[in-house]
């Protein structure tokens, strides 16, 4: 008797449930659940938005998720091709600013090897590594595109290896600050150069800000995934980047601008994160909170998106 009083409940229960379940939206995931390299979080009018390149090796396009937990995830959509006969063989490293009222999107394109001239710029660069790639811009009203190419090639010179090139803003001009690939310099370097008005090119001849190999004991030839971040406490500056270093595999590095501006001099760096992840961008989340993320393990079908609370106390950043 007690189970066909409770039918009822029970059926509209199920009837919620389903309901509830058909406003999900399809194919979601957890943030556990789905691979993703090079992750960056943009966080705009209460959502947070993830972008990505998917397959690295032989996609045409750029990706985004939505979220407004950092935990569920909305299934993926495309915000940006690679423009017809561009022949891209691999795309890396999305990452999307909002600049003036509009979103811009830089993103790395690996071209079939002799497509233009890249020359060793060397003594440690070998001829076998010496592949286009570069740093393009796209720009959407967006934030979930369509993304359209500022012009047809990267930013930076087009016989530079370029990589992992973010937007950064100084006293309102916008620099790009870019790893100049250790491919062709044989020793990786970080550079930056100011941007034209529309964000297309560089402005003027690029300034080196330091190597790799020179970063701290045990540390390797690549520059990757730099990232600024000012301090809202001290406005101290300081950079995020990625090398590979010894007994931690892949990294997160910090530095620390002695001058407080983009031209340095920076400090020498210190360990963020060190266990075998890497590439990350800081952020605030929606709650207030300073938040790093990256991808770990640096291992390929197992990369995730891990997130941690920084700590920022004017003259440091540490993961809490």
């Amino acid at each position: 008797m007690a189970s066909e009083r409770n039918e009822p409940m029970n059926r509209a229960c199920l009837l919620l449930g389903c309901a509830l379940l058909s406003l999900l939206p399809a194919s979601a995931a957890k943030r556990a659940e789905f691979r993703i390299r090079d992750p960056f979080v943009l966080v705009d009018n209460g959502t947070y938005y993830l972008y990505e390149s998917k397959p690295w090796f032989g996609g045409k396009d750029v990706c985004v998720r939505t979220s407004t937990d950092l935990e569920n995830w909305s299934e993926k959509s495309v915000v940006m091709q690679v423009p017809e006969g561009v022949p891209c063989t691999a795309v890396w490293a999305p990452e999307v600013h909002r600049f003036n009222g509009r979103y811009y999107l830089f993103v790395t394109l690996t071209e079939e090897k002799g497509s233009r001239p890249i020359a060793k710029m060397g003594p440690l660069a070998a001829e076998k590594n010496l592949t286009p790639r570069g740093t393009w811009g796209f720009v959407a009203d967006s934030p979930t595109g369509p993304f359209k190419a500022l012009k047809r090639g990267p930013v930076p010179p087009a016989d530079l290896m370029t990589l992992d090139g973010t937007l950064y803003v100084e006293d309102g001009k916008p620099w790009m600050v870019f790893c100049h690939e250790w491919c062709q310099m044989g020793n990786g370097t970080m550079e930056c150069a100011p941007l034209t008005a529309d964000l297309s090119a560089f402005a003027s001849a690029p300034t080196r800000l330091f190597d790799a190999e020179g970063a701290l004991p045990g540390a390797g030839r690549v520059t990757d995934g730099c990232f600024l971040y000012r301090s809202e406490k001290s406005g101290a500056l300081y950079m995020i980047w990625s090398n590979m270093v010894k007994d931690h595999g892949y990294c997160v590095l910090v530095r620390r601008s002695d001058s407080g501006r983009l031209a340095g001099p920076w400090s020498k760096d210190e360990i963020l994160y060190g266990q075998n992840g890497g590439h990350g961008m800081i952020f605030r989340d929606l709650q207030g909170k300073l938040r790093l993320t990256l991808h770990q393990p640096n291992k390929g079908e197992l990369e995730r998106m891990v997130l941690f609370e920084l700590e920022d106390d004017g003259r440091n950043l540490r993961v809490k």
